[in-house]
């Protein structure tokens, strides 16, 4: 999606005076890749594209936290989707932008002991859901 192209479009506009030029440029000819842009860059510390992905991977942690209190899933939830793995670095760890965010919860917090969590790694995970489906329709043919 464009979440963390809009992330970094925000802030490039609000702090002007931090953008980097090379990178903006790329971002602007970036069309539909401009989150690539941004992600490959996020690296670089203090840059913009670090506080645009800090800020994408804290909203999608505190989102992921809510779902898990919504569910309560004690067999564990799956953080699935192509943010997981190329973010990995910024969810891991209890330190990291995405369990700050996803563990504050206030009084609600202890709930989240009961939920293991897990990263799924593969990108494609809603593709093979699709495909096993259509598999199973046509088997019942």
């Amino acid at each position: 999606g464009r979440g963390l192209a809009n992330v970094y479009e925000f802030l490039a506009g609000r702090f002007p005076e931090r953008v980097d030029k090379e990178i903006h440029d790329e971002f602007l000819g970036a069309g539909d890749q401009q989150g690539r842009v941004v992600g490959v860059n996020a690296s670089k510390g203090g840059s913009l594209t670090e506080l645009a992905a800090r800020i994408m991977i804290a909203s999608y942690g505190s989102e992921v936290g809510n779902a898990a209190l919504k569910w309560i899933p004690t067999g564990g939830l799956y953080v699935t989707g192509g943010l997981t793995p190329k973010n990995i670095e910024m969810i891991k760890g209890p330190d990291s932008p995405f369990m700050k965010a996803y563990l504050d919860k206030g009084r609600l917090r202890p709930l989240l002991d009961t939920v293991p969590l897990f990263a799924v790694m593969t990108e494609d995970i809603g593709l093979r859901g699709a495909r096993v489906c259509a598999e199973r329709e046509y088997n019942a043919m």
